[in-house]
């Protein structure tokens, strides 16, 4: 067995949840296909930041999505101080956090007189998060490895051909001088994420949407994965780094735009 991210060879005794336990998959899991140290990479170097300082924190805290370890999300959403890449926009409101609770509602946590000051304004008021490089980086990095561990799942010799190989490589490693590009976009509503509680004494229990996602082929051969959370649709072209406008109308019926930093541009 080679190890589907850095080629190893050997035997692998390890049980990967292609999408993070953290965000509610308790049944797409890789049996042996990666290695530990590459396992042991991606929980803390990728889906941990990922998980807690993306969008990703604010929708499993908002859709109350349990920690493997059956905790409620408290996320704050600041990027790091430090990095090799780019992770603080001054249009990025700091100081601002979510917090899940067991009766279905998630508060604001405010350390940001600013903020608190639009927040009780007679203004409409929204929570600003600039996506950054360091941002984009780890986004595409977690996403580029789910959608390869699931064609991993589906054809797992395909999966280790070369033409995997520069995403492979972006995915292990990262990089400090380009990105891939993400496709995000909008889809579906709020008021579809849950279903209503239902109560049986004290105890009440939901329906709650955790995530969607689509793996598929575009006309010309390559591969794409989408991925859904909350209301926020991300899809990524798992052959070929290049920005491609063709793939801002892959998904029918939602309007997509390239989110990406070109190379050498911060």
């Amino acid at each position: 067995m080679k190890c589907l991210f850095c080629k190893t060879e050997g035997t692998f005794n390890t049980r990967e949840h292609i999408v993070p336990e953290s965000l509610g998959n308790d049944t797409d899991i890789l049996y042996g296909v990666i290695c530990g140290k590459c396992q042991n990479y991606f929980g803390t170097a990728i889906e941990k930041p990922a998980l807690e300082q993306t969008p990703f924190a604010f929708w499993r805290s908002y859709l109350g999505i349990r920690t493997k370890e059956n905790k409620l999300p408290h996320v704050n959403l600041d990027p790091p101080t430090k990095g090799a890449l780019p992770s603080f926009h001054p249009s990025t409101d700091i100081g601002v956090g979510f917090s899940a609770h067991d009766d279905g509602t998630t508060s604001i946590d405010i350390d940001n007189t600013n903020f608190t000051k639009r927040l009780l304004s007679k203004d409409a008021s929204k929570y600003h998060l600039v996506l950054t490089p360091w941002h984009l980086s780890i986004l595409s990095r977690l996403i580029g490895k789910m959608g390869l561990e699931y064609l991993a799942s589906v054809d797992l010799n395909y999966a280790l051909t070369t033409e995997f190989d520069p995403i492979r490589s972006f995915i292990r490693r990262g990089s400090m001088k380009q990105l891939w590009p993400i496709y995000w976009g909008q889809h579906g509503e709020l008021s579809e994420l849950k279903g209503e509680i239902i109560w049986s004494g004290q105890v009440g229990s939901q329906e709650v949407e955790c995530y969607r996602y689509a793996l598929g082929k575009t006309i010309n051969g390559a591969t794409i994965f989408a991925f859904s959370i909350g209301t926020d649709l991300m899809l990524m072209c798992l052959s070929h780094r290049v920005p491609t406008p063709d793939l801002e109308k892959a998904i029918v019926g939602v309007k997509l735009s390239c989110v990406y930093y070109g190379d050498g541009t911060w």
